[in-house]
């Protein structure tokens, strides 16, 4: 599938706005289509080397739309439902059980 994304290929890089080949979702994954999305101040430290992520990088974590299709194991939505994407976060830690999910202990694990 065809997806235009952000793409930063080193740190500190410019972001290339390019057309992408997206593979199926796998198991676990969830694919929306968006219709809004946006580079936040999270995705400029991403960029500016601040997290453990590779390059190259796609960019726009933060967005709302409708999912298309879903991989296996995933219950929480179906195809159809409108969504918004935030961050990842647990559930299960002691910032996500105190209502601080943007913090959680285990997302980068």
């Amino acid at each position: 599938m065809k997806i235009i994304a952000a793409v930063v290929y080193e740190k500190n890089g410019p972001f290339h706005i390019e057309t992408l080949e997206l593979a199926e979702p796998i198991r676990g994954e969830v694919l929306v289509r968006v219709a809004a999305s946006g580079i936040c101040q999270t995705d400029v430290h991403a960029r500016d080397g601040y997290f453990p992520i590779p390059y190259p990088a796609v960019y726009g974590h933060e967005g709302a739309g409708i999912v298309e299709r879903i991989g296996p194991g995933v219950e929480k939505v179906k195809p159809g439902d409108p969504v918004i994407m935030v961050f990842p976060s647990c559930g299960k830690c002691a910032n996500c059980q105190q209502g601080k999910p943007s913090y959680c202990y285990e997302v980068a694990d």
